[in-house]
């Protein structure tokens, strides 16, 4: 499997597998009047990738793209897309914060010692984006707070708040009429912490979310 091509798995939904250093998973949902792409990617270079593949394949570009948490590699690739960005409400507080932190090598370091950064992020987020690194992050024009529904001529998208160990604010993302579940990181364990974990608590209230939506089968899932 080529980790930078773009597969159709659904009627209506175009994926693009995870890769090194840390690219996580990305979709596109293609409506009759809309496409919606779902997180934003690890860079300006991983988002024009994903661009690049919906252009191969005769898509039209992204008129929204919906985030599905606040972690770097799922939102530096926000404004090389240049779509209006759909964020839960504490995904855009957080995106407010990063677009004001000093990403250079010291910078970094800086944040780590700080506790805002995780030493391994950090070195991904290098091997991502060599020194000197511009990041451009673009702040989000539609802020929901518990569940969205985005209707795309076709096609539709509902979007809810679910939290869990790894961010508080993740969001899926259920396709209809396609039964596709697009989770990001909410089932993955908490790594902005001195030991990596998943709560009985967190995980429980997050699947419980998920599978409230509809009984479907897994696809699209993104990893960290």
């Amino acid at each position: 499997m080529n980790k930078m091509a773009l597969y159709q798995i659904s009627e209506h939904v175009y994926w693009m597998p995870p890769a090194e250093p840390d690219r996580p998973s990305l979709c596109a949902v293609v409506g009759a009047n809309d496409t919606l792409m779902l997180d934003a990617g690890a860079s300006d270079a991983h988002a024009r990738s994903f661009l690049n593949g919906l252009t191969e394949k005769g898509i039209a570009p992204p008129t929204y793209v919906a985030l599905t948490h606040w972690h770097w590699d799922h939102v530096f690739g926000t404004a090389e897309i240049g779509a209006p960005v759909v964020a839960q409400g504490l995904t855009a507080g957080k995106l407010a914060d990063l677009a004001k932190r000093d990403w250079s090598d010291a910078g970094l370091e800086r944040h780590i010692a700080l506790g805002e950064q995780t030493a391994r992020g950090a070195e991904n987020i290098k091997a991502e984006l060599p020194a000197p690194r511009s990041v451009r992050i673009a702040q989000p024009g539609i802020i929901f707070h518990d569940s969205l529904e985005l209707r795309l001529g076709s096609v539709t998208c509902q979007i809810a708040h679910v939290g869990g160990d790894h961010a508080a604010d993740s969001s899926v993302m259920f396709i209809l009429p396609d039964r596709v579940l697009f989770l990001g990181d909410c089932l993955y364990e908490a790594v902005d912490t001195p030991k990596r974990h998943y709560t009985a608590r967190h995980l429980l209230r997050c699947s419980t979310g998920c599978h409230s939506l509809a009984p479907v089968m897994w696809k699209g899932t993104s990893r960290r």
